[in-house]
């Protein structure tokens, strides 16, 4: 017959249900251990990564305050720039529009300038003939008196001379 000639069931049995006390002292060397470690490093590790977690969300928030917070001011300098340029345009055509006025101005002034220049001009021009006349009429006075002296071949008195001048500026202006 054949018998088999392995283990022993007893034997079997022993092995996989453990002795009380090994296993009692094996169970609290391992809680001991547990315990270690939880509280040595599993909670410090735990505590540094949470912190390190909040300090990244923390960033994180904060980053998006500042893209939110630069595209306001990059809109509102947008703005500034656009309202500057307009305001830039409107000064020039304002300082172009003064210029031009300013120009007609000065043209206007020395238009005036001039008529006053050459009306001024005109009446030295004519008191230069009125002079230049009195001087040819005096001449021609001078002249005749002394024509008529040498005429006469005497001195004429005040009152002829004042007669015969009156009576040769008559004919003159005739």
């Amino acid at each position: 017959m054949f018998l088999a000639s392995g283990p022993d069931i007893g034997d079997v049995i022993g092995k996989l249900i453990p002795k009380f006390w090994p296993f009692l002292i094996q169970l609290l060397a391992f809680l001991v251990l547990f315990v270690c470690v939880f509280f040595l490093a599993y909670k410090p590790v735990k505590k540094y990564l949470k912190k390190r977690n909040d300090y990244i969300k923390a960033n994180i928030e904060d980053s998006r305050k500042n893209e939110l917070l630069s595209l306001d001011k990059l809109k509102e300098a947008d703005e500034t720039l656009n309202k500057s340029y307009k305001d830039a345009k409107v000064i020039i055509a304002q300082a172009k529009k003064d210029a031009l006025k300013e120009r007609e101005n000065i043209i206007e002034l020395a238009k005036e300038d001039a008529k006053k220049e050459k009306l001024k001009a005109d009446e030295e021009i004519k008191q230069a003939i009125k002079k230049s006349k009195d001087e040819i009429h005096q001449e021609m006075v001078d002249i005749a008196l002394l024509a008529s002296e040498k005429i006469l071949s005497r001195e004429v008195n005040s009152n002829d001379n004042q007669k015969r001048v009156d009576d040769f500026i008559k004919d003159l202006n005739k």
